[in-house]
């Protein structure tokens, strides 16, 4: 059987042109303008600051590429990280695949399309073929990653980067080869680090080195053809008690995986492990009229895996804030809202919040999602009450905004917006309309657009 690296530089070769029907062309629009949204509601954050800063002095390349949310322009690479850093920073980006897959993605291909003109059906499939082999990669393994201490987002992420521009730029076979082989020994990122402003650099991370890999291969610099699927490739080293799957096929462009798992667009500036439970505490809340005051308890029921990732069980900072099951359920009871507004240091010092966040219990169920396995079947809310009362959510089966359960176009746009803020809405509202014209089938390839 041949390599993987060379099963999937055929999948990347080939003509997915027949399987992009409208829903794949509405999937592709949304992530690129909720990623477009969570970029904008990033660009001031310490992290995207910092690295702009990092950037200037490392890469003196001439500038090719924008970033959204300022004038000066940068290398390819410099602007695909930096944008991709901003859209993570607030972690209002898009969910699916065990990760964030629009953050590294539709960055890497932002920068392609200002270098190269990349634009219409050229920049829809090529966001496809990265999200598949992401895809792809992930259903080789046996358990997942989160629990094992890697951020899909960064590992599977460098891999689809490389796989889509390896596709937007035509690469022959080889060098498609070499490139994942390269982007396989550059692949990293750590969940011990949720929390900190590194998460964010994850992304950033991934478009970089994902973009480094195929100008590597394009050079000449080559690639072991078992680097992926060997065995010391990248798939035995993400697995530990289980073999990997080295056999089954890769898809060839008639059946694709986002035709059955999406991406969902979340509301929450939180990690997507806490948002079913947020749901269920606003939607309890405001069916019960319940005051912090009334509240004993709190159970919740989620994932053993998500559980793990959500580890600050007393955060200090609103970015370990992100991660905590017990401030997301506090928060959603003291404010109403788990949104842009309540994730600051303040909100998580709030007096009501400290006194709240004890008596939030977490409870891990074994059952398993078949679309997102590292989550349960349903996640579960129960509210004690001091006056004798449980109040339960019931299960929850998705998220408001899940791919099953998706926000309305008219949301995705509001929320474009208010990331933007209000004094930016022209801005929002020329990114809206420069991404609807780069990504229409219609327009020619390698445009002006």
């Amino acid at each position: 059987m041949a390599s993987l690296s060379s099963r999937l530089a055929d999948f990347l070769q080939s003509d997915v042109t027949a399987a992009l029907d409208p829903s794949v062309l509405d999937t592709v629009r949304v992530a690129f303008l909720d990623t477009a949204g969570c970029i904008l509601s990033g660009r001031q954050e310490p992290v995207t600051l910092q690295t702009a800063t990092w950037l200037r002095r490392r890469y003196q390349a001439a500038p090719e590429a924008t970033v959204l949310f300022a004038p000066e322009k940068h290398g390819v690479a410099a602007a695909g990280m930096l944008n991709a850093v901003a859209g993570h920073a607030l972690d209002l980006d898009d969910v699916a695949l065990a990760g964030h897959p629009s953050v590294v993605l539709v960055p890497a291909l932002l920068a392609e399309s200002d270098h190269r003109g990349l634009c219409g059906v050229d920049l829809v499939s090529a966001y496809v073929k990265g999200y598949e082999v992401w895809a792809d990669i992930l259903q080789r393994l046996p358990e997942p990653l989160h629990d094992k201490g890697w951020h899909p987002t960064a590992v599977l992420g460098t891999l689809a980067v490389a796989a889509a521009l390896c596709a937007a730029r035509g690469l022959s076979h080889g060098q498609i080869g070499n490139a994942l082989g390269i982007a396989a020994s550059r692949a990293s990122g750590l969940v011990a680090n949720f929390g900190s402003m590194t998460k964010p650099l994850h992304a950033g991370w991934a478009v970089e080195q994902g973009i480094t890999a195929v100008e590597l291969a394009e050079l000449g610099i080559t690639a072991s053809a078992d680097a992926l699927d060997g065995p010391t490739g990248l798939l035995t080293a993400l697995s530990t008690t289980q073999a990997p799957d080295r056999t089954r096929p890769c898809s060839h462009g008639s059946v694709l995986a986002i035709h059955s798992v999406r991406p969902s667009v979340k509301k929450y500036p939180v990690c997507y492990a806490a948002h079913r439970a947020i749901d269920g505490m606003l939607n309890l809340a405001d069916a019960n009229a319940i005051t912090p005051e009334s509240v004993e308890r709190i159970d919740v029921q989620i994932s053993v895996t998500n559980a793990r990732v959500l580890k600050y069980a007393h955060p200090v900072t609103a970015l370990e804030a992100k991660f905590s099951m017990p401030f997301a359920c506090a928060a959603a009871l003291v404010f109403g809202n788990v949104g842009l507004q309540q994730l600051t240091d303040d909100a998580v010092q709030h007096p009501w919040v400290q006194r709240l966040m004890p008596r939030v219990h977490v409870e891990p169920v074994t059952s398993a999602c078949p679309l997102e396995p590292s989550f349960a079947l349903h996640d579960r809310v129960c509210i004690a009450l001091t006056d004798g009362r449980v109040l339960d959510s019931g299960p929850i089966r998705f998220a408001l905004g899940h791919a099953q359960n998706p926000l309305s176009p008219e949301r995705i746009r509001s929320k474009v917006l208010d990331c933007a803020g209000a004094y930016d809405a022209d801005l929002a509202e020329q990114v809206i309309n420069d991404l609807t014209a780069r990504l229409q089938l219609d327009t020619p390839a390698r445009s002006t657009c």
